[in-house]
């Protein structure tokens, strides 16, 4: 249980850290040049406000883990981490869709990168709880059964 608490709470700050790094380059993803186009976009300024706050809420979940241990927190925090991993790989697709001319990896930022790496850190350590759970919900269930 301590490795899944430890993915989590490393998941849960490099989501929070890749959500103010910059996630794509704009005049790489559009193909534009000029000063008034230099700009890189911020993952703060739009899907690293939902990876940000599923990052600072598993912060918290992993900081109080020892007291709500159970089925219901472990699906709750695996339903967080999904939702962080489906929001990168939503950003990828749109990366994806856009086929910039200098590549993908020119386009797109460190903070791409860390929210990726955190999420699926964050989902490991979960998935990890949720199986952890069940092993002792029926490690539990089958003590519990009287003997014929």
């Amino acid at each position: 249980m301590r490795t899944n608490r430890a993915l989590v709470l490393i998941g849960a700050a490099l989501l929070i850290v890749g959500a103010r790094l910059p996630w794509m380059s704009v005049p790489a993803l559009f193909g534009v040049e000029g000063s008034g186009y230099e700009a890189i976009e911020i993952g703060w300024e739009d899907n690293g406000l939902t990876t940000g706050g599923i990052g600072l809420v598993l912060l918290l979940a992993g900081i109080v883990w020892n007291r709500m241990l159970g089925l219901r927190y472990a699906l709750l925090v695996s339903l967080l981490a999904t939702v962080a991993v489906l929001v990168v790989m939503g950003c990828v697709q749109s990366v994806l869709e856009l086929d910039p001319e200098v590549g993908f990896v020119a386009a797109t930022k460190a903070g791409l990168y860390v929210t990726l790496v955190g999420s699926i850190l964050a989902l490991l350590g979960a998935v990890g709880a949720v199986i952890s759970a069940l092993r002792n919900k029926q490690q539990l269930g089958s003590r519990a059964t009287p003997a014929a």
